[in-house]
């Protein structure tokens, strides 16, 4: 709960440790180095700034009725706050501070043909689940910071939880038929669905 009313508040909290040189490409937790590289860069950006407040108030709603809308909202943040991606005109990029603190992933994620790309849907991304200990098997992408806001601008997700209420989540590997997947396309970039 404190979470989500410091971003309601456009406050982010960050953490002051930083991790060992052996724990450089992966940590499970965050650190200073994921805080002040991967998220207060984005949070310049007005528009992620926006999604922010209105994803933290969204939270404080959500806290008051369980756990299964936080579960979602968890989801959310996952797949974008921390491994989002974005489709541009210049192809494919990072947005999600959990890539963006790990070369690693920032190869596998851009480059790697084993994980989905989809294309971001609110829904289908709070259904689906995460991994924490290893490279994600899925990523959503975005089409630009306006989607992510007019997603979460109304923070009364109340019909979306009502709808998911008692259902399964998606595995992280799955594709669903629904899903609008980015396949590599001709030449070096990414293409979303049957433009391939």
């Amino acid at each position: 709960m404190t979470f989500f009313e410091h971003l309601a508040a456009r406050e982010f909290p960050v953490t002051w440790w930083i991790r060992r040189p052996d724990q450089i490409d992966y940590i499970a937790e965050p650190d200073l180095f994921h805080d002040l590289f991967g998220h207060v860069p984005l949070l310049m950006n007005p528009v992620f700034a926006d999604y922010m407040q209105a994803y933290g108030a969204g939270g404080v709603r959500a806290s008051t009725f369980g756990n299964e809308p936080l579960a979602n909202l968890t989801r959310l943040y996952w797949y974008t706050v921390e491994f989002g991606l974005i489709d541009t005109p210049q192809g494919l990029r990072i947005y999600g501070a959990g890539i963006l603190s790990s070369k690693g992933e920032s190869i596998h994620c851009l480059e790697s043909l084993a994980p989905n790309r989809i294309g971001f849907d609110v829904k289908r991304v709070m259904q689906t689940r995460y991994r924490i200990d290893s490279f994600q098997k899925t990523y959503f992408v975005i089409d630009g910071f306006e989607q992510l806001f007019k997603a979460t601008v109304d923070p009364d997700f109340g019909p979306i939880y009502y709808a998911m209420k008692g259902a399964e989540p998606v595995p992280a590997a799955s594709v669903l038929e629904a899903d609008r997947v980015f396949h590599r396309g001709t030449g070096e970039g990414w293409v979303a669905g049957g433009d391939v």
